[in-house]
């Protein structure tokens, strides 16, 4: 349904963004005497909640969702336990078939390359081909909190010690970049992204905190503030950053080359998984303490609610397929998937 609030974003210019001293190098250590904050955590979801939108499919308590990248519609899902990875085919829609589980070293991250996907873990980089194939690179990365990929085939691995470690293709690490004190998120400019392309940003929560990272020369950028509990990152198609604010009940979006704080906008209830659908310009958050799911048009200057929906318990993780355009939510607590179709979305 199609709410009429309308949220007014608050635009923010580098002067009044609270800034942060960043710069290290590949052989910096964790950051040290840097301000911190308890990393904020996702409000317990209630247990009388509204039935989910869309379709529910039966799954493991999920940590991640990931749409694949291919011609397909192939979605993964990371259990809590990083034990499994069950891949789907076009979940959701009538005679789907049931997934594949496909037993992994315990991973803590997951992300899409290609058709298939790419973990990381206490047993290293960990990729898997559609057909559910598994094979182990860069053995032993004990920490690992995140993960993401570049264009040119890159690995990259944040680590609870506050590093960026940078893998070639073959998972030989070319960089060890220190100066955070944890390393929650990694996002990477897309190739529509245009001048922004392949810009990385760390989001580091104990920091409450973005840095773009140059991962050639290991140069950490200056760093803002993002509130004072930020969770979860994306980026859009455009390079922005979008970074849920949980603890402040806010959302923000960062850009450009230094990154500035374009939007910074209320959003109620424990905003935590975030997700963007590149086809309709639309910011998806969740809000875990009322099992909630809105779209947000932030195109403009103004943070618009364009949708809402209720979701499953406990959202962690979402994603939109960009072969079918569902929305896809993952619940951490109940084992299930929530598929909201792309016709449901107008």
């Amino acid at each position: 349904m199609r709410a009429r609030t309308r949220l007014t974003a608050l635009l923010v210019a580098v002067a009044t963004a609270s800034a942060l001293t960043a710069c290290g190098q590949s052989d910096d250590g964790s950051a040290q005497n840097v301000p911190t904050v308890t990393p904020a955590t996702p409000a317990e979801s209630p247990a009388d909640a509204a039935r989910p939108a869309g379709a529910v499919v039966a799954a493991d308590a999920a940590r991640a969702v990931v749409a694949g990248h291919g011609q397909q519609s192939r979605v993964a899902l990371l259990s809590n336990d990083g034990r499994t990875v069950q891949i789907f085919t076009d979940p959701g829609a009538p005679g789907a078939p049931a997934p594949t589980s496909v037993p992994v070293p315990g991973l803590a991250a997951l992300t899409a390359s290609g058709d298939g996907f790419v973990g990381a873990g206490e047993s290293g980089i960990v990729r898997i081909d559609p057909a559910g194939s598994v094979t182990v690179t860069k053995e032993d990365l004990d920490g690992a909190l995140s993960v993401a990929t570049t264009e040119d085939g890159r690995t990259l691995v944040g680590t609870d010690r506050g590093h960026v470690l940078v893998l070639d293709r073959d998972g030989q690490q070319q960089r060890d970049i220190g100066g955070f004190v944890r390393v929650d998120d990694i996002t990477v400019a897309p190739a529509t992204a245009g001048d922004r392309a392949g810009q990385v940003v760390v989001l580091d929560r104990a920091q409450s905190a973005v840095t773009p990272v140059d991962i050639d020369s290991g140069e950490l950028k200056a760093a803002l503030r993002a509130g004072d509990g930020a969770t979860t990152s994306i980026v859009d198609r455009y390079g922005r950053v979008l970074v849920a604010g949980t603890r402040n009940n806010e959302v923000y979006a960062f850009y450009g080359q230094p990154i500035v704080m374009r939007m910074r906008a209320p959003v109620a209830d424990s905003p935590y998984a975030l997700a963007f659908d590149n086809r309709r310009n639309l910011l998806w958050v969740s809000s875990t303490a009322t099992n909630e799911i809105a779209a947000y048009d932030v195109s403009t200057g103004e943070v618009i609610e364009k949708h809402r929906f209720a979701s499953v318990p406990q959202v962690t993780s979402m994603d939109v397929d960009p072969v079918s355009g569902s929305l896809l939510a993952a619940s951490g607590r109940d084992g299930s998937l929530q598929v909201i179709a792309a016709d449901a979305v107008r």
